[in-house]
């Protein structure tokens, strides 16, 4: 009997088919995808939609004064793009937005992205082995559908800004406006401000607003931990917790141009006390032990020209059960005269003013809210279809939870960057993004090469990661009994955080382990992809013995580790220090 030969039957091996990937969102994790894949995935289609008008994602839209960010520069830049013209050692927001801008530019990935385009649904199409996804053109109001063979999520979970619940808010005939939707224009000199909040964005905005307003009130209705400076002491020039953020000088910063080997190590300092701060989460732990000591005895300190501020603020679980925000000059603040610490909530807003808790109303000028992001990582505004047609907020109850917080169950083709359990407890997220990234490539590579349809996790796959990081969690303090943006409720399970450090993940993420997945492949035959026996150079007048070129070292040493992966790495470090040479200075 004859048998059919397949399509891929009758091409070389290295033959590589078409493959479309959609991937939403061009903020850090999407303008990796547009650097990267390109790069590394052959004959690629790759559209990036995004709803602004330009990258950088939340660093783009949080334009609030104080905004900056509380990691180290030097460890909160992609690993390709040395940037040796950061201002201070804390870079405000501003500078960020514009960093990721340059990459973008740098590396070409504008031609890629369509702005103004909004994510509303996505659907897989069994019979096509595709994904539907409808966009919204914001320019014209008008919908439409593009189909991908791969679908890539990389908005984060801080990228859906929302109101408080406040009865009347939007009757205040004055300014009101969010933290992630901040009106630049606004100018608070000698205005009577009130700030609603007390997470990270407002210990930021009330530092860089009191000096400017004629009075503050601050509306603080939660208890938190505000740590002493965090990451500082990396540079021994300023070990010293008082101290939380300085500049550096145009001279320094001009020798790390012309140096950039001296900047790279002074990046693997930064950096490695970054990574090496993931035992400050383990409960017992000494460090964990010191740093509680130092941010009680730091926040009694400060506020003690007011103890009755800090008996207020002071949390009734431990520190470190939530995201602790350093907050420089914060706490300095909240004992100034031109600012009334208000420790309540409130009942409503009218439209000059707002009553508390308690009934008293205090007149204000303009309302700034620093609320926060909706972090429940629910769709229903922005739905995913899978297998079947469920959703995957049907899929994620009672929890979210993805196989290595990438690959939701029953959904093919579908990746995510900063799923659940995705985000950086201990380390930086961008190089996070950049092994979550290398990771999709290669599987979008093995449905390349090996003629798939389809690659989805495994459910026993997916059950048995969320065990991993349930066990991991059960020894840190998060899993104290507190409100925590990484979990739903307050003795809820860790679903905002990956079990364990950022590079962690990075071991982790480096072998795919191929057996927790299903596929289904395009041919018939399982090993169809082998091809006709030939390459393609053999077809062609390219060379077709360039392995011989991969490694050009003695036997012996390959024993010692140089590898053909070796000589693969020494390229990209190569290329990596070219780089480092000051270009990307903003």
């Amino acid at each position: 009997m004859a048998v059919k030969e397949s399509a891929t039957q009758s091409e070389p091996i290295d033959a590589v088919r078409p493959i479309k990937v959609i991937c939403i969102g061009a903020g850090m994790s999407g303008i990796i995808c547009g650097v990267r894949f390109p790069q590394r995935i052959e004959n690629l289609d790759l559209t990036i939609y995004e709803k602004n008008d330009d990258v950088g994602g939340v660093w783009y839209e949080n334009r609030y004064p104080g905004v900056t960010c509380d990691v180290p520069s030097h460890a909160f830049q992609f690993t390709f793009a040395s940037n040796t013209n950061w201002s201070s050692f804390f870079a405000p927001g501003q500078e960020i937005s514009k960093y990721f801008r340059t990459v973008a530019e740098k590396y070409d990935v504008l031609k890629y992205v369509r702005f103004k385009h909004e994510f509303k649904k996505a659907v897989w199409l069994e019979g096509l082995h595709k994904w539907e996804v409808t966009i919204l053109r914001m320019e014209d109001n008008t919908e439409f559908k593009d189909y991908a063979d791969v679908l890539v999520k990389a908005t984060g979970n801080l990228n859906k800004w929302k109101w408080p619940d406040i009865e009347g808010l939007h009757d205040f005939k004055g300014p009101v406006m969010h933290s992630a939707n901040y009106d630049t224009s606004f100018n608070p000199t000698d205005k009577r401000v009130s700030v609603i909040g007390s997470g990270s964005s407002a210990v930021q905005i009330v530092p860089a607003m009191l000096p400017q307003v004629k009075y503050m009130d601050h509306y603080v209705r939660g208890r938190a931990w505000i740590s002493p400076a965090a990451f500082v002491a990396a540079d021994p020039r300023k070990a010293n917790s008082d101290v939380h953020n300085f500049e550096h000088p145009a001279e320094e910063r001009k020798g790390w141009s012309e140096h950039p080997e001296t900047y790279l190590r002074y990046r693997h300092q930064i950096e490695d006390v970054v990574n090496r701060a993931q035992l400050v989460h383990w409960r017992g732990s000494a460090m964990n032990k010191s740093f509680s000591k130092e941010t009680e005895e730091s926040m009694i300190r400060r506020l003690s020209p007011k103890p009755a501020v800090w008996e207020a603020l002071r949390p009734d679980y431990p520190p470190l059960c939530r995201r602790v925000a350093p907050g420089p000059r914060y706490l300095e603040c909240l004992v100034d005269d031109s600012l009334n610490f208000i420790p309540k909530g409130i009942r409503r807003v009218t439209e000059n003013g707002i009553i508390d808790a308690d009934g008293v109303f205090r007149e204000t000028d303009a309302i700034v809210c620093a609320t926060g992001f909706d972090t429940s990582l629910n769709m229903h505004e922005t739905p995913i279809y899978g297998q079947g047609g469920i959703s995957i907020d049907d899929v994620w109850q009672p929890d979210p939870i993805a196989y290595m917080s990438i690959l939701p169950a029953k959904m093919p083709n579908l990746f995510l960057f900063v799923g659940p359990n995705g985000g950086s407890g201990a380390g930086s997220t961008i190089q996070m993004s950049e092994c979550v990234a290398e990771y999709v490539i290669k599987c979008i590579q093995k449905l390349q090469r090996e003629n798939l349809k389809t690659i989805v996790a495994k459910q026993s796959a997916v059950n048995a990661f969320r065990k991993q990081a349930d066990k991991y969690f059960a020894k840190t303090t998060f899993t104290y009994t507190c409100n925590n943006w990484a979990k739903r409720h307050p003795d809820g399970r860790i679903i905002g955080f990956w079990p364990g450090s950022a590079i962690h993940l990075r071991k982790a993420l480096e072998h795919p382990r191929w057996e927790d997945f299903e596929y289904e492949s395009m041919d018939e035959d399982s090993l169809a992809w082998m091809g006709n026996g030939l390459v393609l150079a053999q077809l062609s007048a390219d060379s077709t013995t360039g392995y011989l070129d991969l490694v050009d070292v003695p036997d012996s040493e390959i024993y010692k580790g140089v590898t053909t992966e070796g000589a693969r790495v020494a390229n990209i470090l190569a290329e990596e220090r070219v780089v480092c040479s000051g270009k990307i200075a903003i």
